[in-house]
């Protein structure tokens, strides 16, 4: 369901400030779900929650206790496996209303319960996943809001994203570093209009990115999203102009491709963009998408090769090679997120291999894409 148009607009106001009100602003990519959310309810909902929270800790009760025992035990709030990757996850409204959600969800309802109850929270944004420390828990300790408010060490963290991952994962005090509420919302938006993109919910997911521009003005690499989500909406018209300006602010292969994407669009208009979606769905452990790479890695150099013989004024001839070599990857499996830029998708996000690396050794989560890399042991 689109959300209101004026939705950007307040989202623009909302960014403005400073200090941002993480939990109002997770509210507001609610009504990106749903316009009607009752938003009063939330909050009314959180307050009773933190409430209940208090009464324990005047009891006596340590802050994790108490705050696991009410949301995690009594209200059995935590990971929702089966439908984890549903737009409805994303909105914190949702997610209290049916007391399961995302790791990055459940960790705001979590950190905001804990704020209105009087606790020391900070929202940890890991790889893959999200977790909630502060001083108020254990020295050491994590609150995992997915697992049902369970608390682990560093060396549990790093067993519970190897899991995720399928190899071992250094978890270092970068990665355990606080996420701002800016960042944390940015994520939350990511992850929305990722959700939507996979089931060409075009309208939508320009609404979340709509979101996005207002909160991280500086990322311009949302202005190029926008203007393909433009071209996937049947905008041609308004998403050359956006095209353009990302390409003159862009360097390097970024604007090349940015610019012959753009020559394309104008002989070709959005079918520039179809590639068959070839098995989109296949899931991939690590060692099923490493037994293909000496396929992948043969292909792709053979386009590479036939793509740089080309001379540079014949752009339907080097999209012609872009697109076999793309239709012969798809045909795997794979997903092409860029030129020679090929991902797996495992389930849980993807292993990542860019020509001309000479093995698959990377993994991102779907939030995070091809910036988030990570290293695999």
């Amino acid at each position: 369901m689109p959300a209101t148009p004026e939705l950007p607009e307040r989202f623009r106001r909302f960014a403005a400030d400073e200090r941002l009100d993480l939990f109002e602003g997770a509210l507001l990519v609610s009504t990106l779900v749903d316009p009607a959310e009752d938003l009063d309810a939330a909050r009314h909902e959180v307050a009773a929650l933190a409430g209940r929270v208090r009464a324990r800790l005047d009891a006596g009760e340590t802050p994790h206790a108490a705050l696991r025992e009410v949301l995690f035990v009594e209200e059995g709030f935590g990971g929702d496996t089966e439908s984890y990757d549903q737009p409805s996850n994303s909105s914190v409204a949702r997610v209290l209303a049916r007391r399961q959600g995302m790791p990055i969800t459940l960790s705001i309802i979590a950190l905001e319960v804990g704020r209105l109850a009087g606790l020391r929270l900070t929202g940890v944004g890991l790889p893959g996943h999200f977790v909630v420390g502060g001083p108020d828990l254990p020295e050491g300790s994590y609150l995992d809001p997915f697992d049902a408010g369970e608390l682990y060490d560093t060396g549990g963290l790093a067993r519970r994203l190897a899991s995720i991952f399928g190899q071992p994962v250094a978890v270092g005090r970068q990665i355990l570093s606080p996420d701002s509420p800016r960042a944390i919302l940015a994520r939350v938006l990511l992850n929305l209009r990722r959700s939507y993109e996979r089931r060409d919910r075009w309208e939508e997911a320009l609404e979340a990115v709509a979101c996005s521009e207002a909160l991280e003005p500086e990322d311009e690499t949302l202005r190029r999203e926008r203007g393909l989500l433009l071209v996937r909406c049947g905008r041609l018209e308004e998403a050359l102009p956006v095209l353009e300006a990302y390409a003159a602010e862009a360097s390097g292969k970024d604007a090349e491709m940015t610019l012959r994407l753009v020559e394309a669009l104008r002989a070709r208009g959005a079918e520039a963009l179809d590639v068959p979606d070839v098995d989109a769905k296949r899931r991939f452990t690590l060692d099923e998408a490493r037994a293909l790479m000496p396929k992948v890695q043969e292909l792709t150099a053979e386009a590479v090769e036939r793509y740089a013989k080309l001379p540079g004024d014949l752009e339907d001839a080097r999209l012609e090679v872009v697109q076999a070599w793309a239709e012969e990857l798809q045909s795997l499996g794979a997903e092409i997120k860029g030129l020679w830029l090929v991902d797996f998708d495992s389930g849980a996000g993807y292993y990542c291999w860019k020509y001309p690396e000479p093995a698959l050794n990377h993994f991102h989560s779907y939030e995070e894409g091809f910036a988030g890399r990570l290293p695999l042991n």
